[in-house]
């Protein structure tokens, strides 16, 4: 996982692409009932929704996801091509509207989380549509909520505690709002947690830092572990993977001894930095 930078927008930004299934390589949600509305020449005979496609079909169809899924709507129609609307929705707000023509009775679009915009929890819905008849033709309701995995020992959150950067994946925080004195500066840590990443599999301890830094979107590589090498030095030399470690997460424990991520938020601009070390790199 490559060192990355972004701004965080205020209320909602998600990645949104418009794809035809025949260059599809996503993932699906949830199936209406089959419905045959007769637009013309063409009619729609089925919308799903899954988190993946294969061959052009909705793999791992649900109504319920994770922050970190690819949430596919696919629309099959017979007859001619004709052209097909999706509106996305958050609650009562629209993210977006795209229109395409199927291609082999079959057009999907999607929207997923990226590095710097997280699908936030709550109820969402899909609006099928043809272009001369704008109001729906049939509406997908579906839910993203975030995974919280079991942990043991239990972990106490503090009273006013809030996370400064919403989960993606699966996360088990276990540090909060502690303040580091290394060297001359004063780092405000809001979290160190565990996150598991789990479409790659992969486990590492973050240390999530409060900033008021204002040039954080300028930062460079180097410029930002050089700033940030001594928080996850901190890190690892005061036992805090050592703590993560000890924890049984879903009933098992997991092997953190790969990498370290320090990020950077300034909440006041919604700029975020991510900064990877690996262990070596800190040794």
């Amino acid at each position: 996982m490559n060192l990355r930078h972004s701004g965080f927008p205020g209320w909602l930004v998600i990645s949104i692409l418009m794809m035809f299934v025949g260059v599809c390589y996503l993932i699906l949600v949830a199936v209406s009932p089959s419905v045959s509305i007769i637009q013309g020449a063409y009619d729609i005979e089925s919308v799903t929704l899954s988190s993946d496609l294969k061959d052009n079909q909705p793999l791992d169809i649900k109504d319920v996801f994770r922050p970190s899924d690819t949430i596919i709507c696919t629309v099959k129609t017979t007859g001619i091509e004709g052209v097909i609307g999706m509106r996305w929705f958050f609650g009562d707000k629209m993210v977006y509207e795209v229109k395409g023509r199927t291609q082999n009775n079959t057009i999907s679009s999607y929207i997923k989380s990226n590095s710097s915009s997280i699908l936030l929890e709550g109820p969402y819905r899909v609006e099928i549509f043809v272009t001369n008849k704008p109001e729906p033709l049939e509406t997908l309701h579906f839910e993203v909520k975030i995974y919280h995995p079991t942990i043991n020992p239990p972990i106490s959150i503090p009273n006013g505690h809030q996370s400064i950067e919403l989960p993606w994946f699966p996360e088990v925080p276990f540090a909060f709002d502690e303040t580091w004195k290394i060297g001359d500066t004063e780092w405000k840590v809001n979290e160190v947690k565990i996150v598991l990443m789990d479409d790659t599999q992969e486990y590492f301890v973050a240390i999530v830092i409060d900033t008021d830094m204002s040039n954080i979107a300028s930062l460079i590589e180097s410029e930002a572990k050089e700033i940030t090498s001594p928080i996850a030095l901190y890190a690892l030399e005061n036992g805090y993977i050592e703590k993560a470690k000890s924890f049984e997460i879903d009933g098992q424990y997991y092997d953190l001894d790969q990498s370290i991520f320090v990020i950077l938020i300034n909440p006041a601009t919604h700029q975020v930095y991510r900064v990877q070390f690996t262990m070596a790199e800190l040794k």
